[in-house]
């Protein structure tokens, strides 16, 4: 055990603890690594590259991620980067741990035996010795052949079965501050087009790097909004098209856009079609057909469809594909052959199947059946295997047949995989992006006597208040998966209270308000959880089947309390949100007359609920209480609250009399806040708070909590083969 500072690293038990009250401080076991790897060497220089080589021999990472564990080590030790107490960064050579090391065992306390030896004794014990020592050398000797037959061994069989593995490496094309992304790659083989944006910035740029000379040039693009590239078309001589996506929240168009080369000035910009009635989701050019195919959500909600644009005849329609169900058919890609259309579809049981689509003669072929979602997958350059991302929490492309045989890892990497791969015009590489998105917990309201919150440098999302204590809960990443968190705000502490094996999608989780319970959407199953199940020392580590409420085969968007024993659960279906209320007492569903969208209740009126209708976005409060044994239609009234919810809105809320949704206006989102007191309504109007990249929210006795963005980095690299 080794002493520093303020804390004690213990080897043999890999923990890190407080010198004096020997509480142990929560690392996760890489940070241990390279807090080792200091401690070992202490006011000694580490450089980047001896932390790359310790930490993550023969693995393929980047040197944010090195920034980013680095980061992550300070806020442990609560250090701090400008006057550090610890790690101290040396400029352009590395990282030096500052602080004194002191072994614990102290050897004066083992004190040395007193031998009485004759000369006979001593020749008998020299010879002993000696016979001690050659047994030593051959064993020694044994050891090491036998280790170098295992090497052997291991390079055979690795050499026989070399069509288990893949000889990609990777190297970053871009390292730029901020996030660089949706990268396509000049079929000259030499510039690369590339999007730039940050946490600050509401609009991307586009940017041009030649890859041999490193020169890199921004694009001048006037006022397009450039949401994705989407191809390059290799035109004129001095003469090159690209073919973008402006998916603005208040406008969503495909468009077309000429330059000259090397100067990059626009030359002709046009719109090929509009797309304001739709999501869309992914999109691709089929350049032997002239055609765009995407998928999008019809109505702005699930499911996607898969719709296709002829560039020459302007005509645009619903293409031959598998009815969609849950999410629907979310990403898509052309085969190089221009045959094939590669679909995946994730339905509400949150796996994914892997479609091919021939475009010749519309027949439809089922390949390989992920038992997770996965997001993103391509062709590969034979038109026949396919590249995709594999499950949480592995940052891995994964390359296999069709129907998932032989699949086999071709690149890893420390960072989270960003959306949008492309085949390199070379006919073997790939380009992929990586990204660094860190989404953080923080008070919007001022709330001075509220304490900061403890934030990670991974994303925390969903936060869920507590009504009666300064706790709350959200859903994180930090231990790789996402897992459930328990806060405190006074003590600015945040411990793990989940521990699941297995991969999960979490979220829209909500606190009862007498703190007793809360609900939670696992896989696109509500469950209702009990708090005093949410244990810091033995974290659940699966839900009970009893303790599911409801299960959808419609995506969920919004779960509430509506009573102290009934729930409110939002589902998309026919792209319309549908509402359905829960009896928790025996899990049967109630039905009211007319059509709503949302069920919600005010934690600090829990005898008041709430519905807004369909279609015309009408807000209801629900009245009257009759009878406990009654139906929720039977125990509530009516009445009209005179407000109507803008279109478009999302997350809605409500809170101490006042009701809260989010809206995005010119690009940018914001939180609003209307009194449902007619008079103070009249007085204050709405109150507007501006957010960053929004994730959610959650708002108890007036005081908003917000996941929103914090940082954004990330990177575009290319295979090598």
């Amino acid at each position: 055990m080794k002493q520093f500072g303020s804390f004690i690293l213990d080897h043999d038990q890999s923990r890190l603890l407080h010198k004096g009250s020997k509480v142990e401080v929560e690392i996760d076991h890489k940070l241990f690594e390279l807090l080792s790897l200091f401690v070992q060497q202490p006011n000694t220089i580490i450089s980047r590259q001896t932390i790359l080589d310790e930490l993550w021999a023969g693995s393929i990472v980047t040197d944010n991620a090195i920034n980013k564990l680095i980061a992550n080590l300070r806020k442990v030790l609560e250090d701090d980067a400008k006057r550090p107490r610890y790690i101290q960064t040396v400029p352009k050579r590395g990282y030096r741990l500052i602080s004194d090391v002191t072994l614990l065992a102290n050897p004066e306390n083992v004190k040395p035996q007193s031998i009485g030896l004759t000369p006979l004794d001593l020749d008998k014990n020299l010879t002993v010795i000696k016979k001690k020592t050659l047994f030593k050398k051959v064993a020694n000797y044994s050891i090491i052949s036998l280790l170098l037959v295992l090497v052997g061994f291991y390079i055979w069989q690795t050499l026989s079965n070399k069509d288990k593995f893949d000889s990609h490496y990777s190297v970053a094309l871009t390292r730029a501050a901020g996030a660089e992304q949706s990268a396509q790659m000049h079929p000259n083989n030499q510039h690369l087009y590339y999007l730039k944006n940050n946490e600050k910035s509401t609009q991307n740029t586009l940017w041009v790097k030649n890859i041999h000379t490193s020169i890199t040039k921004q694009v001048e693009t006037g006022d397009a909004r450039i949401s994705d590239l989407i191809a390059l078309i290799d035109g004129k001589a001095n003469t090159s098209t690209l073919l973008y996506l402006d998916k603005s929240p208040n406008g969503c168009g495909v468009y077309q856009v000429a330059f000259s080369v090397p100067s990059y000035t626009i030359q002709t910009h046009h719109k090929l079609f509009d797309c304001a009635d739709k999501r869309i989701k992914d999109i691709a050019y089929n350049a032997q057909q002239h055609t765009l195919y995407y998928s999008a959500q019809p109505k702005n909600f699930w499911p996607n469809q898969v719709y296709a644009f002829n560039l020459k005849t302007k005509e645009q329609l619903l293409i031959t594909q598998a009815e969609p169900k849950g999410w629907g058919h979310h990403n898509i890609d052309v085969s190089p052959d221009g045959n094939k259309l590669l679909i995946l579809s994730t339905n509400s049981d949150y796996k994914t199947q892997a479609l091919s689509l021939n475009l010749l003669n519309n027949k439809i072929t089922a390949g390989v059946k992920f038992s997770n979602p996965v997001t993103e997958a391509i062709w590969h350059h034979d038109s026949k295997q396919i590249y995709y991302y594999a499950s949480e929490p592995a940052q891995q492309i994964i390359k296999s047949e069709f129907n998932g045989d032989n699949a086999v890892a071709v690149v890893s990497v420390s960072e989270a995989l960003s959306s949008k791969m492309s085949r390199f015009p070379d006919g073997k590489n790939i380009l992929f992006s990586t990204e660094i998105k860190n989404l953080n917990n923080r008070w919007l309201t001022p709330a001075n006597h509220l304490a900061s919150i403890d934030n990670s440098t991974v994303a925390d999302t969903y936060p869920g208040l507590f009504h009666h204590s300064e706790q709350y809960l959200f859903i994180s990443k930090r231990s790789g998966r996402s897992q459930l968190y328990l806060a405190d705000y006074e003590t600015n502490q945040a411990k793990i209270v989940t521990n699941f094996s297995k991969a999960h999608w979490l979220g829209y989780l909500v606190v009862a308000a007498d703190d007793k319970s809360v609900l939670l959407n696992v896989d696109n199953k509500v469950y209702q959880l009990s708090i005093k199940q949410l244990n810091v020392d033995h974290p659940l580590t699966s839900i009970a089947d009893a303790q599911l409420v409801y299960s959808s085969q419609s995506p969920i968007i919004a779960i509430d309390w509506l009573t102290t024993d009934k729930v409110a659960v939002t589902a998309v279906k026919n792209a319309n949100p549908e509402l359905v209320i829960i009896n928790l007492s025996d899990k049967t569903l109630e039905q009211i007359k007319g059509m709503w969208a949302y069920g919600l209740s005010d934690s600090a009126q829990p005898q008041q609920s709430f519905l807004i209708e369909q279609h015309s976005n009408q807000l209801y409060r629900a009245n009257s209480l009759i009878s406990e044994n009654d139906t929720f239609e039977a125990q509530r009234k009516f009445a009209d609250t005179h407000i109507t919810l803008p279109k478009g809105f999302y997350h809605v809320k409500i809170d101490a009399n006042t009701l809260y949704y989010v809206t995005t206006e010119n690009d940018q989102e914001y939180l609003h806040a209307v009194s449902l007191s007619s008079d103070q309504r009249i007085n204050q109007g709405i109150r507007k708070y501006r957010l960053n990249t929004f994730s959610s929210y959650d708002v108890s006795k007036g005081n908003i909590i917000l996941s929103d963005m914090d940082k954004l980095e990330g990177d575009i690299h290319r295979t090598l083969l």
